[in-house]
């Protein structure tokens, strides 16, 4: 698997709302040969936290885990994580 999470304040006007979020992750599975693509949006979380990560991923993961099982594919356990980042220098 692999994702992307985020969390944006709303705006109202031409303003930012106070305490009003959206918080999405957006992934695709698996990930050497991947077969679905999905993107999980959580307008105004309420359960305490709001970041993506939190509120949007667990979402992805269990509708990823239970339509892979669907359609049979298997969980692809030889791929290692790999970390993509600049140096610090090359970031600014």
């Amino acid at each position: 698997v692999g994702g992307k999470s985020g969390t944006a304040r709303k705006q109202v006007g031409k303003s930012y709302a106070s305490g009003k979020y959206r918080a999405w992750f957006t992934g695709m599975a698996p990930i050497e040969k991947p077969r679905i693509i999905v993107a999980v949006m959580i307008d105004e979380p309420s359960a305490g936290s709001f970041y993506g990560g939190a509120v949007a991923a667990p979402v992805f993961s269990e509708v990823v885990q239970q339509t892979l099982r669907m359609m049979g594919v298997a969980p692809d356990m030889a791929v290692k994580p790999r970390i993509v980042a600049n140096s610090v220098e090359e970031s600014l």
